[in-house]
């Protein structure tokens, strides 16, 4: 870590939930030594001369050490409140998790009941839309068969819903391999029948698997079936955004 020149010191830490882990466990450190602490996950900040940024590289020895002491000092389910909440996209959320657990460790289980508390309801506000998204993510993701018979999806979520997507279709399709795309992340989740899930980062999957795709005639009889069912009377495209919002849409076969 940098030398500390400042009392007011903002983290800045990778977007990943072991970067924003080892962030807190860095901020307690400083918080402990009369430092004001603020957590930044993301380049995307603006210095200021009011406080110190400091750069955090992920340690996973740090990472894993907060985690377990969540899991044993305070709860699993506030454990899992807060490995949801990382995985959202807004820029507040390791400063939630860094309050939240401020107040957890002292009064252990029933943290996740205070609900007056703003920090643990902020916190709440943050898992539930993440798992909402990925909630979703499971009923609109499509599959296309590449060569071989390898089933191929595509998703662009607003929060890193990976984890939650795989885990349901390694659960619904054990003995399938497939591969879920996340595009914007440049992050993948890769299934192969027996065997867990990799994830791969880094790489453009779409490119990759470019040669491999094939025209699936199922395809075009899944536009069919979606475009002959329609009630054109009933036809109420308000409603359908309501239940389906556009960014779902860009990777859904029926719409493409």
């Amino acid at each position: 870590m940098n030398q500390i020149y400042n009392k007011n010191v903002t983290l800045v830490c990778d977007e990943s939930f072991d970067g924003i882990m080892t962030a807190v466990y860095d901020g307690w450190v400083l918080m402990n030594k009369g430092c004001k602490v603020q957590i930044h996950p993301g380049k995307d900040y603006a210095p200021t001369f009011f406080s110190q940024f400091v750069p955090i590289e992920t340690d996973m020895d740090k990472a894993v050490r907060v985690a377990e002491s969540i899991r044993v000092k305070v709860s699993d389910k506030a454990y899992r409140m807060v490995y949801e909440a990382c995985m959202h996209y807004d820029g507040d959320r390791a400063d939630t998790v860094f309050e939240f657990l401020k107040l957890a460790y002292p009064v252990g289980a029933r943290v996740t009941q205070m609900l007056a508390n703003p920090y643990v309801m902020r916190l709440m506000e943050l898992k539930r839309k993440v798992l909402n998204e990925a909630h979703l993510f499971k009923e609109f993701l499509r599959f296309d068969e590449l060569k071989g018979g390898v089933l191929y999806g595509k998703i662009e979520p607003k929060c890193d819903v990976m984890p939650f997507v795989s885990q349901h279709f390694e659960a619904r399709f054990p003995e399938e391999d497939w591969i879920i795309y996340d595009e914007k992340r440049k992050k993948a989740a890769v299934h192969k029948h027996g065997m867990d899930i990799i994830v791969v980062e880094g790489q453009d999957i779409e490119q990759l698997t470019k040669k491999l795709q094939t025209e699936d005639e199922y395809r075009e009889l899944w536009k069919v079936f979606f475009n002959t069912i329609g009630i054109e009377s009933r036809y109420n495209p308000k409603c359908q955004q309501n239940h389906m919002p556009e960014w779902y849409r860009k990777n859904m076969t029926e719409f493409k």
